[in-house]
């Protein structure tokens, strides 16, 4: 018998915007592939000389996971950690070190030597404290305990991987690991930047280290990875929404998570995930919405007012729009509004930039923010989530709903400017 978890399901109706999802459904395809692009870069010992056969590392071997905010990527670095840490142990199986672009540009020294205290500690402590990194640098590097001391010193640890490589042999490493760099759109595009040549060096394996690479960010992640010299071998998963059977199974596991029947109610929870149309942080406001209702009637979902449920989610909705409709969009509504609409299927980033010209050359009110090219308000349009570059190089809306919110408050298109 389920056991109702008034606690859990409280802290989940009360968390803010980025928190995993309680129940990861989907994606399997793109966790697989990590993982086993993690496990390529490592080679197996001899099992007389205990020495490594050959040296580590698989060139062109970088992951990129691109998508619009909100598409749950980062739930998929988080899950990445979390299995990690459930196989450790197992052959060739990868630890994970997650940072944010932020971190890996300011301080490129302790993500190095995050990089070899995650190498080099033992299973059962890294078990321990893997669950609890929260994608921070710091948090590993104080509970290390003493496991490879160096490495916590800033004024004795490598500078570079090749000096990681020097200073610490990869024979001495417990497990190969998996560097995954969150928000990687904002990192810059200097291909001489000590941070650009680090990625280089995991990318083209360079320091011969069992080390491989996943670059997590918005549509244009592989641009900017292009833009630091990352090029060939690179392996591109777009992220979109959940399928239905995905999101059936998100909405009832969602429910046994927390002690809730879903019996009976299965359509219920069909409808309430329908208008979302399978995009992860609306399916999380769904389920907040869901949430707070279950809590007022006990875990009763035979108690619930299913309609102002879906009210509550649609607001959380639209207040998400209005988030991601930023100043500059809002500037230029009339032009945004116009772009959107006239986005067609099979567009280029080429084809969208000339539909941004010559919106802006033709129509009425159609002007580009203060101070911002056409390049510029497309990366913009891209990093809201309006727009995303797919795989194919084709550019879309990923959120059909959001299109069209952004074509209504854009207000009607004006008509071309007499000649």
């Amino acid at each position: 018998m389920m056991t109702f978890d008034t606690e859990g399901l409280l802290d989940f109706a009360n968390e803010t915007e980025g928190a995993p999802p309680p129940v990861f459904v989907g994606r399997e395809n793109v966790l697989k592939d990590i993982e086993d692009a993690g496990g390529m870069a490592w080679k197996r010992k001899d099992p007389v000389s205990h020495h490594h056969a050959a040296k580590h590392g698989a060139p062109k071997n970088t992951r990129i996971v691109q998508g619009a905010p909100g598409a749950g990527k980062t739930s998929i670095l988080a899950e990445l950690i979390k299995r990690s840490a459930e196989r450790d142990g197992a052959p060739g199986q990868s630890r994970v070190v997650t940072l944010s672009s932020g971190h890996l540009m300011a301080n490129l020294p302790k993500a190095i030597r995050m990089i070899a205290v995650t190498a080099g500690m033992p299973q059962d402590r890294w078990r321990e404290i893997s669950g609890s990194l929260s994608f921070g640098v710091d948090a590993l590097l104080a509970n290390a305990a003493g496991e490879l001391s160096w490495a916590r010193e800033p004024r004795d640890a490598p500078q570079d991987l090749h000096a990681l490589a020097d200073r610490f042999a990869p024979a001495k490493w417990e497990a190969p690991v998996i560097v995954a760099v969150d928000e990687a759109q904002r990192l810059s595009d200097g291909r001489q930047a000590p941070h650009a040549l680090f990625l280089q060096g995991i990318h083209d394996a360079s320091a011969d280290l069992p080390l491989s690479l996943v670059l997590a960010g918005l549509g244009d992640t592989e641009a900017a990875a292009n833009a630091m010299g990352l090029t060939r071998g690179l392996t591109i998963h777009e992220v979109d929404g959940l399928n239905a059977t995905d999101c059936a199974t998100l909405m009832q596991g969602f429910c046994r998570h927390f002690g809730i029947d879903p019996a009976g109610r299965e359509a219920r929870l069909e409808a309430l995930a329908a208008p979302t149309e399978g995009w992860p942080r609306h399916l999380h406001f769904a389920m907040q919405a869901l949430a707070a209702e279950t809590l007022r009637c006990e875990g009763d979902l035979g108690r619930v007012d299913w309609a102002g449920v879906g009210t509550a989610a649609a607001e959380s909705r639209v207040r998400y729009y209005n988030g991601q409709q930023s100043d500059e969009m809002r500037d230029a509504a009339r032009l945004t509004g116009a772009v959107m609409q006239g986005l067609v299927p099979g567009m280029k980033r080429l084809d969208v930039l000339g539909l941004v010209e010559d919106n802006v050359a033709d129509r009425l009110g159609h002007r580009l923010p203060e101070g911002t090219t056409v390049k510029g308000f497309y990366t913009h349009l891209v990093h809201q989530g309006a727009l995303q570059e797919r795989a194919d190089h084709t550019v879309h809306c990923p959120i059909p709903s959001f299109r069209t919110h952004l074509v209504r408050t854009g207000g009607p298109v004006s008509s071309p400017t007499e000649s």
